[in-house]
């Protein structure tokens, strides 16, 4: 199964550049075209900056990652990277079926934003590694990734 959130990815993306082009596009009409005194303008343009700006440090709490997910083969693929505002670089994290040893499902941020934690046995013990957004997945994707991981817990 491959689990793939490129479009969600390039969805997002798009409504982050027109947030963008909406702001500007308020700012730069409201000081140019208003006929309104200073103070007004400067309140005008500070509000809409106030939005602009807890859009946006939502948007960075939420952590939106692209992920793609295979579990085709002996291993287990997580590719991932962060779509904040200065992207992360993109990362790999392979584990061979057989060392798969578990996984969670952590929420934060009002329950609005899930991680992935993964497990694996290596010969000192059992590795946690970092957590993986799972924010950008839909609900349909989410449950058949919960299936397929734990399916592979279960094969043992």
């Amino acid at each position: 199964m491959i689990i793939d959130t490129k479009e969600e990815a390039s969805t997002l993306g798009k409504t982050k550049t027109f947030v963008i082009f909406v702001y500007s596009l308020f700012v730069i009409l409201t000081v140019a075209f208003t006929s309104l005194d200073t103070p007004v303008k400067f309140l005008i343009c500070g509000a809409l900056s106030v939005i602009f700006l807890i859009y946006y440090c939502i948007q960075y709490k939420m952590g939106y990652t692209y992920l793609y997910f295979s579990n085709n083969g002996k291993n287990l693929i997580f590719r991932y990277y962060s779509l904040r505002f200065l992207y992360g670089k993109p990362r790999t994290i392979e584990i061979s079926k057989s060392d798969f040893v578990n996984y969670d499902i952590t929420t934060s941020f009002f329950n609005r934003k899930d991680s992935l934690v993964l497990y694996q046995k290596t010969k000192k013990g059992v590795a946690k590694y970092p957590p993986i957004s799972l924010t950008l997945l839909g609900a349909n994707k989410k449950r058949e990734l919960k299936r397929a991981l734990f399916a592979e817990i279960s094969n043992r």
